[in-house]
C-alpha cells in the first residue's frame, strides 16, 4: 500500500511543502512507513498526478494536501476507483469539505493521516465533473468568483473574504431566469428567476457557510436549496443567520422566518436550465465556471473511499460501528 501525498504549494498563503514534507516525513518514519511526496507545478497537475495512480491498477492512498481544489482535483481520478483512498491535509483558504467531519486540526496531524479508516462517500456528478460537497449558481457561485481577490489581502482569507465578495456582489446585477427540474423525493419542475441555489451532498462551503446542516454525504440524496429573486434589503437580513445555518429547523425543514426566502427540496438528480441571455457562473466546490445552456447534477452513491482520522471515526461511533458507511456525515 502505497502512501501519496500531494502537495500544492500554491495553497493557501504560505507554501505548504515547507512545512509538510519535514513532517511527512518523520510521522512515516515513526509508522514504519515511507510516504511518497509530489509537488504540484501547475494548476491541474494534482488531477494528473492522481490519474497516474489510478493507471498503476496498485492499491493507494492519496492525500491531498492544498484547498477545496486541490481535493477536487484529486476526486476526479480517485472516484470509483477501488484501489484508490482519498484523504485530505487541509491547506487552503476555505477548507470547506473537512469541515463536514471535525476541524483541520483533525486532519492536520500527519500520523493520525497514515492511521485513517477509508469510509465510502457519495459523489456528486455534474456537467462540469465531479464534486465532493457542494455544486452552487447564481449569486453565491459569483461570490466564489469574486473570493480569490480578497485571500491575496493580509489577514483576509476563509469566511471573511467570502463575507467582502458578497458585498461586492450585492453591487452587481442579480438573478437568472432558470428552468430547475428536481428527480427523486421532491420532484417537480419549476421556472421563475432566482437569486441563489444549492444543490448539496455536504454541508458547508464559502469558508464556512453551513448551507445544508442536514445534508449527509452517505445517503444518496441531494439537498436542493433554492433562493428565489430577493431584495438586497432582505438577503443583507437573512445572510448571517445563512451562514449558521439557522434558516434550516432540526427537521430538516425551513424556519418560519426564513420561508419567504429559502426553499429546500431533496432529490436524486438535479437539471437547471438557463433560460435568459447572461451566462450562469457555477461554483462546484469552489471552481467556477459560466454555464450557457444547462447543468446537470447528480449523485454517485459510495463512490468516494474517503479517509477519516481516528478521532473523527469515534466521534461518529457508534453510527460507524459494523456498518459499511459513514451514517451521519
Amino acid at each position: 500500500m502505497e502512501h501519496v501525498f500531494i502537495i500544492n504549494p500554491a495553497a493557501g498563503k504560505t507554501d505548504a511543502a515547507a512545512v509538510l514534507v519535514p513532517q511527512i516525513t518523520a510521522a512515516g518514519q515513526a509508522m514504519g512507513i515511507a510516504p511518497v511526496i509530489e509537488v504540484t507545478r501547475h494548476p491541474g497537475h494534482a488531477k494528473q498526478i492522481a490519474a497516474r495512480y489510478a493507471a498503476a491498477g496498485k492499491p493507494a492512498r492519496l492525500y491531498a494536501c492544498g484547498g477545496d481544489g486541490t481535493l477536487n482535483e484529486v476526486l476526479q481520478a480517485a472516484a470509483g476507483c477501488p484501489h484508490l483512498s482519498l484523504g485530505c491535509v487541509p491547506c487552503g483558504s476555505g477548507n470547506d469539505y473537512v469541515r463536514n467531519f471535525g476541524t483541520a486540526e483533525d486532519f492536520l496531524d500527519i500520523r493520525a493521516q497514515l492511521a485513517a479508516q477509508p469510509v465510502p462517500l457519495d459523489v456528486l456528478t455534474t456537467t462540469y465533473g465531479l464534486g465532493a460537497a457542494i455544486c452552487a449558481a447564481g449569486l453565491d457561485a459569483q461570490v466564489a468568483y469574486a473570493i480569490p481577490r480578497y485571500r491575496r489581502l493580509p489577514g483576509c482569507g476563509g469566511s471573511l473574504s467570502y463575507t467582502f465578495a458578497i458585498v461586492e456582489t450585492l453591487f452587481r446585477r442579480m438573478g437568472h431566469e432558470l428552468r430547475i427540474t428536481l428527480e427523486g423525493p421532491d420532484g417537480h419542475t419549476e421556472a421563475g428567476s432566482y437569486t441563489l441555489l444549492a444543490v448539496c451532498n455536504g454541508q458547508l462551503y464559502g469558508g464556512g457557510y453551513l448551507a445544508a446542516p442536514q445534508a449527509r454525504m452517505d445517503d444518496g440524496l441531494l439537498d436542493v436549496l433554492l433562493v428565489p429573486r430577493i431584495t438586497r434589503p432582505a438577503l443583507l437580513r437573512i445572510i448571517g443567520g445563512y451562514k449558521k445555518g439557522e434558516h434550516i429547523a432540526a427537521d430538516g425543514t425551513v424556519r418560519p422566518q426564513y420561508q419567504k426566502y429559502i426553499r429546500v427540496f431533496r432529490a436524486k438528480r438535479v437539471r437547471i436550465e438557463v433560460l435568459d441571455a447572461r451566462p450562469l457562473i457555477v461554483t462546484l466546490d469552489g471552481e467556477c465556471t459560466p454555464c450557457t445552456a444547462a447543468l446537470d447534477i447528480g449523485l454517485l452513491p459510495g463512490q468516494l473511499s474517503a479517509l477519516l482520522p481516528p478521532s473523527v471515526i469515534a466521534r461518529h461511533a457508534p453510527a460507524l460501528q459494523g456498518a459499511p458507511a459513514a451514517a451521519g456525515l
